[in-house]
């Protein structure tokens, strides 16, 4: 990887600055060098891509009908055919890249995202007063009434479409304050009334789904340390693209 972060140096290095002054004018520099380097990274890679295959899932995924629609939809963005074939057999060598150079960090990376891999189903009531949250509470203890139905008549906050049930989620966006309960909570546990800034909350944990380092996660954990490099390789050309640029 040293002798390819020295190619990357040296590549970006032979840009004009002119091209360099017009993307940094125009707010396009990290999207251009991002890429560029990608391009740069992907040209080592001798793999060989069904690209059929690919373009098929593509297609698809897109609601893109047939060949004439999949033109079509290429000029909207700019891209020729030639393009479109190029990136998808880029995406599938990242892919291949990524596992590579970094599938000996996946567990390391696995245990310390583990918290937010893991996958919390839970049932949630927000309210106003505290008092109404004793009584929901204790309407749910007693099983005098459903959570689901409780939380669709009394819910402030945007759960009532699911009738209360949150997930199944990371806890990577949770409050702190919730995701600290929940990380504690038994499976089928209702939880004391608890305050969240001017909210109070009544949850139950209604599922937790341990996460494994199987080939899928692997394969996530892998891309997303792939894009964390890619990040830095960007950032670094960019400060010395602009350095070079602005004197």
């Amino acid at each position: 990887m040293v002798e390819l972060e020295k190619d990357i140096t040296e590549k970006v290095s032979e840009l004009s600055n002119e091209f360099i002054t017009l993307l940094r004018e125009n707010g396009l520099l990290n999207q251009f060098l991002r890429n560029f380097i990608t391009n740069i990274i992907c040209s080592k890679v001798d793999l060989k891509v069904n690209f059929e295959e690919i373009n098929k899932d593509f297609c698809k995924k897109n609601k893109i009908i047939d060949e004439k629609n999949l033109l079509k939809f290429l000029s909207l963005k700019g891209m020729t055919f030639e393009d479109h074939k190029k990136n998808l057999e880029n995406s599938e060598k990242i892919k291949c890249i990524a596992l590579q150079e970094f599938s000996k960090n996946a567990e390391t990376e696995f245990i310390n995202s583990k918290t937010f891999l893991d996958q919390y189903t839970y049932s949630l009531i927000t309210v106003k007063e505290s008092d109404l949250a004793y009584e929901l509470y204790l309407q749910i203890d007693s099983e005098e009434a459903e959570f689901s139905a409780l939380a669709k008549q009394y819910s402030s906050e945007g759960n009532t479409n699911k009738m209360g049930v949150i997930g199944p989620q990371g806890l990577g966006k949770v409050h702190p304050v919730l995701k600290e309960k929940l990380l504690i909570a038994k499976k089928g546990e209702l939880l004391n009334p608890f305050k969240i800034d001017s909210w109070w909350v009544i949850v139950r944990l209604e599922e937790k789904v341990e996460a494994k380092l199987d080939d899928f996660v692997r394969q996530r954990i892998t891309l997303s340390l792939f894009d964390k490099w890619v990040n830095i390789l960007t950032i670094n050309s960019s400060k010395e693209l602009i350095n070079n640029t602005s004197n």
